[in-house]
This record gives structure tokens, sequence and C-alpha cells, in this order.
């Protein structure tokens, strides 16, 4: 769960360079399919990891992991040499996690080079994101690569912030995730929400007074038929039991068998299960 709703721009030098249309439409011409889904993929995380783009644009590819966290390298090499992409000024692991633990995200040359052809293009404001802004929409990340990479489990459908926002009443639910996966023989819908236990419970149980309220508007089942489980994504089993117990306590939420908390180890096993099983 997080409210900072910003798109970075990339680090402070390459947002001061612009690249002309014409640069960019040479550097559209030069790019393969590959390069536009790490593109279109960093747009909608925001930020990845090397081995976030390894494990969902090069694995499939690869029989062996490192060659493809290698072909990953040089891919990212390559676009952050056509100033399409940039690391941010952290690394997950610290020294020992090498190039897989660089975080990427596009630059404003980018994102203009992704919307080449578009009536309009929406400028993306600069900041410089928090460490725990950056470590939640890693999670996020994470979380759409491990639901992508499912043996068994496709992924019909997966819309990240701001698409997963559902508008009613006047009011904007936000989702980390919204995703379909399916077994071939049932479609399960979900609202995910990453807790890194950097919330006070109280502002949990806020959310899912939220996702009551959204529940009974009757929106989403008008939609889809059906409403989505809400899985909360925790840490470990003493925050599970904590928010779980404090949301069995709140007097605003009667639908509490919407809600369902888990571990990260057992996202596997809760999605073979189903969302309503």
């Amino acid at each position: 769960m997080n409210d900072n709703n910003s798109i970075p721009a990339g680090a402070a030098e390459d947002a001061a360079s612009r690249v002309s249309r014409r640069r960019l439409e040479m550097i559209a011409d030069s790019l393969h399919g590959r390069d536009w889904a790490i593109l279109r993929a960093l747009q909608e995380n925001r930020f990845m990891t090397s081995r976030h783009i390894s494990r969902q644009h090069f694995e499939p590819d690869h029989a062996n992991p490192g060659a493809a966290q290698r072909a990953a390298n040089r891919a990212m090499h390559k676009l952050q040499g056509h100033g399409l992409a940039t690391t941010i000024y952290r690394r997950v692991g610290g020294v020992k996690g090498g190039s897989s633990g660089f975080v990427w995200a596009l630059t404003p040359a980018g994102h203009r080079l992704l919307g080449l052809g578009a009536d309009t293009q929406p400028r993306k404001r600069n900041f410089e994101p928090s460490q725990r802004f950056v470590e939640h929409t890693l999670a996020v990340s994470d979380l759409r690569v491990r639901l992508l990479g499912m043996e068994g489990i496709s992924l019909t459908d997966v819309q990240t912030e701001p698409r997963c926002w559902r508008s009613h009443n006047g009011n904007i639910l936000k989702p980390d995730l919204y995703a379909v996966t399916s077994d071939g023989e049932y479609d399960d819908l979900w609202f995910f929400e990453i807790d890194l236990a950097t919330e006070a419970p109280s502002r949990v149980v806020s959310k899912c007074e939220q996702y009551q309220s959204y529940y009974r508007s009757g929106a989403e089942q008008a939609r889809h038929g059906v409403f989505p489980r809400v899985a909360w994504i925790v840490p470990d089993p003493k925050r599970r039991a904590a928010l779980q117990g404090h949301v069995q306590q709140s007097a605003n939420i009667a639908d509490k068998g919407i809600f369902t908390f888990a571990l990260p180890g057992e996202l596997d096993a809760l999605i073979r299960k189903g969302a309503w099983a």
C-alpha cells in the first residue's frame, strides 16, 4: 500500500538532457521487440531490478539463469546508452547484489519515446523517490514477475497503478495491483496489496474499509460478475496475525471474508487454490 502516484523521470543528469524527436525516431527504428517490451514494463512498473527484467524477459528463452542475466544486462546497457533507461542511486543487496541488483527506471526520453504518435504526451514530474517508495514499488514489480512466471498459471489480465484504480461515489480506491489468473479451467480475480510493515495497522484497516465500501457499491460485480479477492501480502507471521486481528475487530468491516493475508512464500499456493476456494 503506497499513496505516492508520481512517476519517476530518472536520474538528474538524464532529466537535464533532452533528446530531439528526430533522434527518438532514429532510436525507435533500431529497437527490437524485446527492447520495446522492457521499456513498456518499466513504464508500467516504475522501477524494476535487473533481476526482475531477466526473469520476465530473458529466462523463458534461456536454460541457464546466469546467461539470461548477462543478456538482460546487455539489453539494459543498450537502452541506457540510448538515454531511454537509467539506474537510480540505489541498489538491491548492496555490493553483493552485483549487476542483478541495479534498480532501473525510464528517463524522460524513454517516456517520450513510448508516447511517440500519441495526440498528447503528458509531462512526467521529476522527483527524488524515498527509499520506502522504491522498496514498495519493487515489491509490486516482484509480485507481477512472480505471477507471470508461475508454471501452469496464466496471467490473463494485469493492471498496475493507476490503471488498477477504481472510482466510486466520488472516491478512488487504489490497489497496488489487479490481476486475473487462470489455471485453464477457472479464472480468478485479485486485488493485491503489498504490506512491508511500514504502516500503522490503523492505515491497513482504513484501506480495508475502502474495499468494504467498494464491495458494497456493487460496481466491480456489475463489471465482472464477481468481486476480486483482496490479498494482502505481508512480510511475516507476526505481522499477519496483527493485521488479521485488527480487521476482525473493526466494526466498520462487515464483509471480512473478502480479505486474505499471505506471506510471500505462500503466493504460489494461494493462486493455485483459487480466489474463493
